[in-house]
């Protein structure tokens, strides 16, 4: 696997980290993801078990939360308690031995607990370490709190998100600051342990979570600055290609994308639907006019759509060279055949959920390709291994991380 030999010590949490260790992991490297009993990974219980009434809840439900168990496969898990010596200690240890850390605390937590990157490449030097809190490590907004949901927000990309001609910003679906930031955090480790390679040096990475949602309309701020106009609200139209939109087709809430993108598409289209007419007509011969008639050719294709199966739209557009594609609900995903045929699920036996499909590898790789190898651990479940097999730490001095409050499997879960 491209990244095996490499080890990540992971102490971010929730989402954005987390997935950027995940991406690592896939491609084969060894990473630890590191709690404590005292402060385990909140996504441990967000949208988890944790939030079922008392009775429903199970005897561990700490390691039965999807959102964990989703971004942590293919990842080591043990506890140590930072603010404990002991536990400082072995992390520290784990430092040594490790060519990567990662963290997306708020600014300074680290350095405050004694971990920073000053401190950690003293004991290796040639450390890459990421630093990933949401305003970055210097700035006038580098001490406050912020998590994904608001990166769209003050980033500028909600303004832009919304049906035609409403100025009302529309949040996305997801809590998109959170894996782009983790894409790009994966990103930044693969450049610098290349440039490790050809120089034998470390770094230090710091990354805005907030610059990094930001960079994904870096072309609209460009010309929001060259212009002053800014970008507003196109609903599901493209700047280029015409027509271009979502169509509702029969049944419950279905729809399928079409994606236009030159003169021959559009005379494909036309002959799929049976409406020659369209493609003689003088206003839609050429780029420019389908945009300025969108609502006419809207109207067109809806009508074409409404009574038709979205898949069937789809394999007749495309075997014309047109693109187009279903909006898929979670059966639709699961059933897809193109899904399953690149086996972007995988089956996994998770030892206190039972076995489930995950998420798999995001891109498929000839030479090295990566893989699901085990499931997420339960909390502390690799201390021994860790502790004992890695770092040859007796059993018995094992066993007495957990009397001394520095390590164990069970979290502390206040009243």
């Amino acid at each position: 696997m491209a990244l095996e030999g490499i080890r990540v010590l992971d102490f971010s949490r929730i989402w954005a980290g987390p997935h950027a260790t995940k991406l690592l992991a896939d491609m084969g490297a060894e990473v630890i993801k590191v709690e404590s009993t005292k402060a385990w990974d909140p996504h441990r219980i967000i949208l988890g078990s944790g939030n079922l009434p008392d009775g429903e809840r199970g005897e561990d439900y700490w390691n039965r939360s999807g959102w964990f168990n989703t971004l942590h496969m293919s990842k080591y898990g043990v506890t140590a308690e930072m603010r404990h010596a002991k536990g400082k200690a072995l992390l520290e240890e784990l430092v040594s031995i490790s060519d990567v850390v990662i963290e997306n605390f708020r600014a300074g937590l680290m350095e405050r607990r004694g971990l920073g990157y000053e401190v950690l490449r003293k004991i290796r030097p040639d450390l890459i370490m990421v630093s990933m809190p949401a305003f970055g490590n210097t700035g006038p907004w580098k001490d406050f709190i912020q998590y994904g949901i608001g990166q769209e927000q003050l980033g500028g990309i909600a303004s832009m998100n919304g049906y035609m001609d409403d100025p009302s910003p529309v949040k996305s679906g997801v809590n998109f600051g959170d894996p782009i930031s983790g894409a790009h955090a994966a990103s930044a480790v693969m450049s610098a342990l290349y440039r490790r390679r050809r120089t034998g040096q470390g770094m230090f990475i710091d990354l805005s979570q907030l610059e990094s949602s930001i960079m994904t309309i870096g072309e609209h701020l460009l010309g929001f600055q060259m212009s002053g106009n800014n970008p507003g609200n196109r609903g599901n139209r493209h700047p280029v290609y015409a027509p271009h939109g979502v169509y509702g087709c029969a049944g419950d809430d279905e729809w399928v994308t079409i994606a236009v993108s030159s003169d021959a598409e559009w005379q494909s289209l036309c002959s799929v639907m049976g409406k020659p007419e369209l493609a003689d007509d003088s206003r839609f011969m050429d780029i420019l006019g389908r945009h300025k008639h969108h609502d006419e050719i809207d109207e067109a294709i809806s009508e074409w759509t409404q009574d038709k199966d979205s898949t069937e739209v789809m394999n007749d557009l495309q075997s014309r060279g047109v693109a187009a594609t279903p909006v898929l609900k979670g059966g639709g995903i699961f059933n897809d055949p193109h899904v399953q045929d690149r086996g972007v699920l995988e089956f996994v036996d998770h030892p206190a959920c039972g076995p489930y499909f995950m998420p798999g590898m995001s891109w498929k790789m000839s030479k090295t390709p990566g893989k699901v190898r085990w499931p997420a651990p339960m909390l502390g479940e690799h201390n021994s291994r860790i502790f004992g097999e890695l770092l040859g730490m007796p059993e018995a001095d094992v066993a007495d991380l957990v009397t001394e409050g520095v390590s164990g499997t069970s979290p502390e879960v206040g009243d």
